[in-house]
Parts: C-alpha cells; structure tokens; sequence
C-alpha cells in the first residue's frame, strides 16, 4: 500500500484540483507501478510558507520580494 504525502507550501488549492491531482498520481502508481487503485493513499498537506525554506531562504519571503 503506497502512503503518498504531498506538502505543499501555503494554501492548498481547491478541492476540485486536489481530486484532479489524486486522480493523476493514482494513475501513474497504478499503470507505472501496478499498484491496486483503492489500495493508493494520498494525503495533501499545508506547509507555512514562512518555515518552508529554499537556499535558506523562506518561500514567503521569496514570494513577498516579487
């Protein structure tokens, strides 16, 4: 049983683009894989954009400075 965990930094998107996302990542464990499609975990989680970091650098202090 693959246990998927996808962070990301800030908001997560919609719950229409997060089903559409799941459904994509599905498929590639199961045609890539051969995994059992009700078999495949997925679980999407909020990170704070100001404690998630890129070359010590915050990615909200990245998105402010645009």
């Amino acid at each position: 049983m693959p246990v998927i965990s996808v962070k990301m930094a800030g908001k997560l998107p919609s719950k229409a683009e997060l089903d559409a996302v799941a459904s994509e990542i599905t498929e590639v464990f199961v045609k890539r894989l051969g995994k059992a499609k009700e078999r495949v975990v997925i679980n999407f989680s909020e990170v704070n954009e100001d404690a998630f970091y890129f070359g010590a650098k915050s990615v909200g202090d990245i998105k402010r400075s645009k």
